[in-house]
Protein backbone atom coordinates (compact mmCIF):
# COMPACT_ATOMS: atom_id res chain seq x y z
CA UNK A 1 0.00 0.00 0.00
CA UNK A 2 2.96 2.41 1.01
CA UNK A 3 4.61 1.81 -2.23
CA UNK A 4 1.56 2.47 -4.98
CA UNK A 5 1.39 6.04 -2.20
CA UNK A 6 5.01 6.81 -3.24
CA UNK A 7 4.89 6.17 -7.02
CA UNK A 8 2.45 8.92 -7.67
CA UNK A 9 4.64 11.08 -5.41
CA UNK A 10 7.54 10.48 -7.72
CA UNK A 11 5.53 11.09 -10.87
CA UNK A 12 4.53 14.39 -9.60
CA UNK A 13 7.90 15.21 -8.31
CA UNK A 14 9.55 14.33 -11.43
CA UNK A 15 6.84 16.42 -13.03
CA UNK A 16 7.47 19.28 -10.86
CA UNK A 17 10.97 19.25 -11.80
CA UNK A 18 10.93 18.64 -15.41
CA UNK A 19 8.39 21.57 -15.06
CA UNK A 20 11.18 23.71 -13.43
CA UNK A 21 13.79 23.00 -15.93
CA UNK A 22 11.58 23.79 -18.73
CA UNK A 23 11.07 27.20 -17.44
CA UNK A 24 14.55 27.74 -16.21
CA UNK A 25 15.14 26.68 -19.80
CA UNK A 26 12.19 29.52 -20.99
CA UNK A 27 13.48 31.63 -18.85
CA UNK A 28 17.22 31.14 -19.33
CA UNK A 29 16.47 31.38 -23.39
CA UNK A 30 14.87 34.73 -22.68
CA UNK A 31 18.13 36.36 -20.98
CA UNK A 32 19.93 35.40 -23.99
CA UNK A 33 17.61 36.30 -26.29
CA UNK A 34 17.62 39.60 -24.60
CA UNK A 35 21.20 40.22 -24.35
CA UNK A 36 21.60 39.46 -27.82
CA UNK A 37 19.21 42.01 -29.21
CA UNK A 38 20.31 44.74 -26.83
CA UNK A 39 24.05 43.63 -28.20
CA UNK A 40 22.58 43.88 -32.00
CA UNK A 41 20.97 47.27 -31.10
CA UNK A 42 24.34 48.36 -29.11
CA UNK A 43 26.25 47.59 -32.87
CA UNK A 44 23.71 49.15 -34.66
CA UNK A 45 23.95 52.59 -32.51
CA UNK A 46 27.66 52.13 -33.17
CA UNK A 47 27.74 51.88 -36.77
CA UNK A 48 25.06 54.92 -36.97
CA UNK A 49 27.50 56.52 -34.80
CA UNK A 50 29.90 56.16 -36.98
CA UNK A 51 28.47 56.75 -39.79
CA UNK A 52 27.68 60.30 -38.40
CA UNK A 53 29.14 63.51 -39.82
CA UNK A 54 31.56 64.52 -36.92
CA UNK A 55 29.44 67.04 -34.59
CA UNK A 56 32.83 69.67 -34.86
CA UNK A 57 31.79 73.51 -35.18
CA UNK A 58 31.88 74.99 -38.79
CA UNK A 59 34.21 77.93 -38.92
CA UNK A 60 32.34 80.92 -40.13
CA UNK A 61 33.47 81.65 -43.65
CA UNK A 62 36.43 84.01 -44.00
CA UNK A 63 36.02 87.46 -44.31
CA UNK A 64 37.02 88.52 -47.84
CA UNK A 65 40.08 90.78 -47.11
CA UNK A 66 39.04 94.31 -48.03
CA UNK A 67 40.23 95.91 -51.10
CA UNK A 68 43.49 97.76 -50.82
CA UNK A 69 43.31 101.59 -51.86
CA UNK A 70 45.73 102.03 -55.50
CA UNK A 71 47.86 104.57 -54.60
CA UNK A 72 48.41 107.26 -57.44
CA UNK A 73 52.24 107.89 -57.98
CA UNK A 74 51.73 110.07 -60.59
CA UNK A 75 53.69 113.18 -61.14
CA UNK A 76 51.61 116.00 -60.41
CA UNK A 77 51.13 118.38 -62.97
CA UNK A 78 53.72 121.81 -62.55
CA UNK A 79 51.51 124.40 -61.30
CA UNK A 80 52.98 128.05 -61.25
CA UNK A 81 51.14 130.99 -59.53
CA UNK A 82 52.17 134.79 -59.71
CA UNK A 83 52.34 137.47 -56.60
CA UNK A 84 51.53 140.16 -58.78
CA UNK A 85 48.86 140.52 -61.70
CA UNK A 86 51.06 139.38 -64.50
CA UNK A 87 50.29 139.75 -68.40
CA UNK A 88 49.83 136.76 -70.80
CA UNK A 89 50.73 136.97 -74.29
CA UNK A 90 50.78 135.02 -77.57
CA UNK A 91 54.35 134.97 -77.37
CA UNK A 92 57.88 135.44 -75.32
CA UNK A 93 57.93 139.34 -75.55
CA UNK A 94 55.72 142.21 -75.43
CA UNK A 95 55.75 142.89 -79.37
CA UNK A 96 53.27 139.79 -78.53
CA UNK A 97 49.11 140.74 -78.26
CA UNK A 98 47.81 140.37 -74.76
CA UNK A 99 45.38 137.12 -74.40
CA UNK A 100 44.78 136.99 -70.52
CA UNK A 101 46.08 138.72 -67.12
CA UNK A 102 46.75 135.88 -64.51
CA UNK A 103 46.09 137.69 -61.20
CA UNK A 104 47.88 137.21 -58.14
CA UNK A 105 47.61 133.88 -56.27
CA UNK A 106 46.21 132.73 -58.89
CA UNK A 107 47.21 128.75 -60.31
CA UNK A 108 48.01 127.81 -63.63
CA UNK A 109 49.31 124.31 -65.52
CA UNK A 110 52.82 124.64 -66.90
CA UNK A 111 52.48 122.57 -70.39
CA UNK A 112 55.45 123.91 -72.30
CA UNK A 113 58.80 125.43 -71.20
CA UNK A 114 60.57 127.62 -74.43
CA UNK A 115 64.54 127.05 -74.49
CA UNK A 116 64.97 130.44 -76.05
CA UNK A 117 63.86 132.65 -73.12
CA UNK A 118 63.91 130.82 -69.78
CA UNK A 119 61.88 133.61 -68.48
CA UNK A 120 58.67 132.46 -70.74
CA UNK A 121 56.81 129.48 -70.29
CA UNK A 122 53.13 128.29 -72.08
CA UNK A 123 50.25 127.60 -69.36
CA UNK A 124 46.96 126.71 -69.59
CA UNK A 125 44.52 128.92 -68.83
CA UNK A 126 42.66 128.66 -66.05
CA UNK A 127 39.26 127.54 -66.67
CA UNK A 128 39.57 127.31 -70.66
CA UNK A 129 40.84 125.62 -73.46
CA UNK A 130 43.41 128.11 -74.73
CA UNK A 131 47.22 128.75 -73.87
CA UNK A 132 49.39 131.81 -73.29
CA UNK A 133 52.91 132.68 -72.40
CA UNK A 134 53.26 133.50 -68.77
CA UNK A 135 56.35 136.39 -68.02
CA UNK A 136 57.79 134.23 -65.26
CA UNK A 137 59.04 137.68 -62.92
CA UNK A 138 56.69 137.42 -60.39
CA UNK A 139 56.53 133.73 -60.80
CA UNK A 140 56.78 131.14 -58.22
CA UNK A 141 58.36 128.27 -59.02
CA UNK A 142 60.41 129.46 -61.74
CA UNK A 143 62.11 126.19 -62.85
CA UNK A 144 60.25 123.43 -64.19
CA UNK A 145 63.08 121.44 -65.78
CA UNK A 146 62.35 118.49 -63.80
CA UNK A 147 59.13 117.44 -65.42
CA UNK A 148 60.28 116.66 -68.89
CA UNK A 149 57.65 119.14 -70.51
CA UNK A 150 57.66 119.61 -74.78
CA UNK A 151 59.79 122.85 -75.88
CA UNK A 152 57.17 125.52 -76.92
CA UNK A 153 58.33 126.96 -80.63
CA UNK A 154 58.74 131.00 -80.95
CA UNK A 155 55.74 131.93 -82.40
CA UNK A 156 55.78 134.24 -85.50
CA UNK A 157 56.47 137.30 -84.65
CA UNK A 158 53.95 139.69 -85.19
CA UNK A 159 54.34 142.90 -87.62
CA UNK A 160 54.69 146.07 -85.84
CA UNK A 161 51.34 148.36 -86.06
CA UNK A 162 51.75 151.88 -87.29
CA UNK A 163 50.97 154.68 -84.70
CA UNK A 164 48.32 156.10 -85.13
CA UNK A 165 48.48 159.69 -85.57
CA UNK A 166 45.99 161.57 -82.69
CA UNK A 167 43.01 163.52 -84.53
CA UNK A 168 42.65 167.14 -84.16
CA UNK A 169 38.78 168.21 -83.33
CA UNK A 170 39.98 171.97 -83.60
CA UNK A 171 39.63 172.73 -86.97
CA UNK A 172 36.74 174.13 -88.61
CA UNK A 173 33.28 176.26 -87.93
CA UNK A 174 32.43 176.40 -84.43
CA UNK A 175 28.95 178.12 -82.62
CA UNK A 176 30.23 180.02 -79.37
CA UNK A 177 29.30 181.93 -76.22
CA UNK A 178 31.20 183.78 -73.52
CA UNK A 179 29.99 184.77 -70.71
CA UNK A 180 30.03 187.25 -67.29
CA UNK A 181 28.49 188.87 -65.19
CA UNK A 182 25.17 189.26 -67.08
CA UNK A 183 26.59 189.82 -70.15
CA UNK A 184 26.50 187.29 -72.70
CA UNK A 185 28.07 187.47 -76.37
CA UNK A 186 27.42 184.64 -79.19
CA UNK A 187 28.68 184.35 -82.31
CA UNK A 188 30.79 182.18 -84.45
CA UNK A 189 34.87 181.28 -85.15
CA UNK A 190 36.43 179.55 -87.80
CA UNK A 191 39.64 177.57 -86.30
CA UNK A 192 43.31 176.05 -87.95
CA UNK A 193 45.44 174.37 -87.11
CA UNK A 194 48.82 173.84 -88.26
CA UNK A 195 50.58 171.43 -86.47
CA UNK A 196 50.46 172.10 -82.56
CA UNK A 197 49.37 175.62 -83.18
CA UNK A 198 46.00 176.65 -83.13
CA UNK A 199 44.50 180.40 -84.44
CA UNK A 200 40.35 181.09 -83.81
CA UNK A 201 39.12 184.52 -85.47
CA UNK A 202 35.27 185.57 -85.26
CA UNK A 203 32.70 187.81 -84.04
CA UNK A 204 30.13 187.46 -81.11
CA UNK A 205 27.09 189.76 -80.62
CA UNK A 206 25.50 191.59 -79.16
CA UNK A 207 28.10 194.70 -79.71
CA UNK A 208 30.10 193.15 -82.93
CA UNK A 209 33.01 191.98 -80.68
CA UNK A 210 35.93 190.78 -82.36
CA UNK A 211 38.13 187.71 -81.11
CA UNK A 212 40.95 186.40 -82.58
CA UNK A 213 42.09 183.28 -80.42
CA UNK A 214 45.65 182.23 -80.87
CA UNK A 215 47.50 179.51 -78.77
CA UNK A 216 48.36 175.75 -78.69
CA UNK A 217 46.84 172.18 -78.39
CA UNK A 218 48.30 169.72 -75.67
CA UNK A 219 49.50 166.55 -76.90
CA UNK A 220 46.30 164.57 -76.29
CA UNK A 221 44.71 166.88 -78.80
CA UNK A 222 41.77 167.96 -76.99
CA UNK A 223 42.95 170.31 -74.72
CA UNK A 224 44.61 173.87 -75.93
CA UNK A 225 45.31 177.58 -74.35
CA UNK A 226 46.77 180.80 -75.34
CA UNK A 227 45.90 184.88 -75.77
CA UNK A 228 43.04 186.67 -77.37
CA UNK A 229 43.11 190.03 -79.17
CA UNK A 230 40.24 191.85 -81.23
CA UNK A 231 37.85 194.24 -79.40
CA UNK A 232 39.20 193.29 -75.83
CA UNK A 233 42.66 191.01 -75.28
CA UNK A 234 43.54 188.15 -72.43
CA UNK A 235 43.92 184.58 -71.86
CA UNK A 236 42.01 181.91 -72.65
CA UNK A 237 42.01 177.76 -72.28
CA UNK A 238 39.77 175.36 -73.61
CA UNK A 239 38.87 171.68 -73.91
CA UNK A 240 37.23 169.30 -76.42
CA UNK A 241 34.45 166.90 -74.44
CA UNK A 242 35.88 163.49 -74.66
CA UNK A 243 32.04 162.55 -74.32
CA UNK A 244 31.19 164.74 -77.52
CA UNK A 245 33.48 165.68 -79.19
CA UNK A 246 31.33 168.23 -81.20
CA UNK A 247 31.47 170.84 -77.97
CA UNK A 248 34.33 172.37 -76.17
CA UNK A 249 34.41 174.32 -72.63
CA UNK A 250 36.49 176.89 -71.46
CA UNK A 251 37.39 180.48 -69.76
CA UNK A 252 38.52 183.47 -70.57
CA UNK A 253 40.86 185.43 -68.21
CA UNK A 254 41.80 183.17 -65.82
CA UNK A 255 37.95 181.92 -65.24
CA UNK A 256 36.50 185.35 -65.23
CA UNK A 257 34.21 184.72 -68.16
CA UNK A 258 32.48 181.34 -69.32
CA UNK A 259 33.95 180.55 -72.75
CA UNK A 260 32.56 177.32 -74.89
CA UNK A 261 31.36 176.23 -78.48
CA UNK A 262 29.11 173.95 -80.36
CA UNK A 263 29.46 172.42 -83.80
CA UNK A 264 25.96 173.04 -86.15
CA UNK A 265 23.41 169.98 -84.74
CA UNK A 266 24.79 169.91 -81.90
CA UNK A 267 23.90 171.44 -78.55
CA UNK A 268 25.38 174.12 -76.06
CA UNK A 269 27.30 172.15 -73.26
CA UNK A 270 26.17 172.85 -69.91
CA UNK A 271 28.07 174.04 -68.03
CA UNK A 272 29.99 176.15 -70.47
CA UNK A 273 32.71 176.98 -68.12
CA UNK A 274 35.65 174.74 -67.56
CA UNK A 275 37.21 173.96 -65.03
Amino acid sequence: MKFRQIIPIVFILGALLLQACAAASSEGAIQTGIAQTLQISDLQTQAAAANLPADTATPPPAEAASATPVVDTATPPPIVSVSENTNCRRGPSTFYDQVTILYAGEEAEVIKTYDGDHNYVVIQIPDNNADCWLWLRYADPTDFSAYGLPKATLPPTPLPTATATPVSYWPGSWNFRVYHGGVERTGTISCNVSGSTLTCSGVGNPGAFSYVFSGSIAANKLSASGTYSGTGSGNWAAEIKSGNTNQFVGNLDMGSWEFCGWRSGSSMPAPCQWP
